[in-house]
């Protein structure tokens, strides 16, 4: 009886067993560049990282960054007449001609498909008026986006020691990008006609080179939303990649690699894995009540400034908004008055003790500083420190003369 009770413990123990391997999250999948990362699109959280901040080059994507620009500046039917420098530059090209006109749009297709690098110089110098200066702006966007290790001299792409980005960088350029509808209208298209020109009769042709996106390509993903790829001999290949699923946004980036049979297919595993082993959770949404601050026995309410999300494995099920814990940061407000809606302060937003991120917190009611507080508050703040001392001694100065004064005339 008891090898049969012995023997059942067993088979239960190791049911029990088999089935918590299978709720366990995968192992990540195989990357072959040398620089690799996999992106959270809401929350901007790795959720893959091979040497995410090793500076590299990153070839034709830098193209994500120059359609960043010239969407911030131009309308996509403005024209552009082409100068003397664009056909003259090395590297692949739509075949474009000095003093040919072409709208934004026209060269935003040729530069994103084909990869011309004819037409991201066009663009830079239209937006620009000169290669370095467009550079200066491509340089000034990626800090703005949280690009620490990024440098940019040209539009195109083309190697120099001083181009480069990281893998962790490309992500965040590519996350800025995909927040533009008419980037993500002309990446899914399969080809890009340029029309005759005022110097040609005959149209130029642009082909998408992002096979993710293309449904008769063996490396399709149906869930690609933008992609682009990069190659130089020095820089070898490099290939980042946006993809929506269920409403949650992955971005995938890689540096420095082998060739399209290695970086799609090892796109599209790590996207999948991305898919299948996290999730986003809305913890609060902008408006929200997030915590109370008490202020002279008030209870003034203190709103979320901004949506807010956190990134977590899909078997973390105990994790929900209710986990959430808010912890102010150390501020004074007892002596300062504020409207309702101001920006008032940060705090810190945990999950079961892990730390997910800041939140700015806005007031949800107007509060005024008691008169007597107000009072002081306001000399404390406009009377410099050296002025009341000052006040002070020479009062005291005074009363010390008035009584020696009445003691001599005694």
């Amino acid at each position: 009886m008891k090898r049969i009770f012995f023997t059942f413990f067993c088979c239960v123990f190791l049911l029990l067993s088999l089935n918590r391997s299978v709720s366990a999250s995968t192992p990540a999948p195989e990357v072959t560049a040398e620089g690799a990362v996999l992106m959270d699109g809401v929350t901007g959280k790795l959720i893959y990282e091979k040497n995410p901040d090793k500076r590299l080059s990153p070839a034709s994507t830098t193209k994500i960054m120059t359609t960043v620009i010239v969407l911030e500046n131009c309308n996509l039917n403005d024209k552009v007449t082409v100068g003397k420098n664009p056909p003259n530059t090395d590297g692949s090209a739509v075949g474009i001609k000095t003093d040919e006109v072409f709208t934004v749009k026209d060269l935003l297709g040729g530069m994103l498909l084909e990869s011309g690098n004819d037409c991201a110089e066009a663009l830079a110098e239209h937006v620009a008026g000169s290669i370095s200066d467009f550079a200066k702006l491509m340089n000034a966007k990626a800090l703005e986006l949280g690009c620490t290790n990024t440098n940019f001299v040209n539009p195109s792409g083309l190697y120099d020691e001083n181009h480069y980005t990281t893998a962790r960088d490309l992500a965040l350029i590519m996350r800025e990008a995909i927040k533009n509808p008419a980037f993500l209208e002309i990446e899914k298209l399969p080809f890009y006609q340029l029309p005759p020109s005022n110097l040609d009769p005959n149209p130029k042709w642009s082909n998408n080179k992002n096979q993710l996106m293309l449904k008769n390509s063996h490396y399709y993903y149906p869930y690609a939303i933008a992609g682009k790829t990069g190659y130089t001999i020095k820089a070898r290949h490099s290939y980042t990649a946006a993809a929506l699923k269920d409403n949650q946004i992955l971005i995938s980036a890689m540096i420095n690699g082998e060739g399209k049979e290695f970086f799609f297919p090892e796109t599209k595993n790590l996207l999948e894995y991305g898919f299948a082993n996290f999730q986003v959770l809305k913890l609060y949404s902008k408006g929200q009540e997030v915590i109370d601050l008490t202020l002279d026995k008030n209870k003034i309410p203190l709103l979320a400034s901004e949506d807010f999300y956190a990134l977590i494995k899909k078997d973390e099920s105990n994790l929900n908004v209710s986990s959430a814990v808010c912890k102010l940061e150390a501020k004074d407000l007892s002596k300062t008055s504020f409207g309702k809606g101001e920006r008032l302060i940060d705090s810190k937003i945990y999950l079961k003790d892990n730390l997910i991120g800041s939140l700015t917190l806005m007031s949800g009611a107007s509060y005024e500083v008691p008169p007597v507080k107000s009072a002081s508050n306001y000399i404390k703040n406009t009377i410099p420190l050296w002025a009341v001392i000052t006040g002070t001694l020479v009062i005291i100065s005074l009363f010390l003369w008035f009584l020696i004064r009445k003691a001599i005339r005694k």
